[in-house]
């Protein structure tokens, strides 16, 4: 526990780094060929460049899964009527 405690105490500024260029628009990579030209390890800033993706993730909302619902469309099929019921209704109709 200790030893992670030194290790994040040693990262943390390059952490500080990485959050505050990416903030101004640069690139990861060119921030980390910025650090390792300035001398800092590169399991240090590889470290402190997965800290800081890890946070940024874990900072974006979560979207909400789709749901997908069926709908089956109604069809109203109307019958056919032969012609024999179709004269049939036709007097109906017209005898009222």
């Amino acid at each position: 526990m200790s030893s992670e405690i030194r290790e994040t105490d040693r990262i943390k500024p390059l952490i500080e780094y990485i959050k505050r260029n990416l903030e101004k628009g640069y690139k990861l990579e060119d921030l980390k060929w910025a650090l390792v030209n300035q001398g800092n390890s590169r399991v240090a800033i590889e470290k402190a460049i997965k800290y800081v993706t890890e946070f940024q993730e874990a900072q974006k909302p979560k979207k909400p899964e789709p749901v997908t619902e069926i709908i089956e469309p109604e069809i109203h099929v109307e019958e056919k009527q032969g012609f024999w019921s179709r004269l049939k209704n036709k007097f109906k109709k017209n005898s009222i």
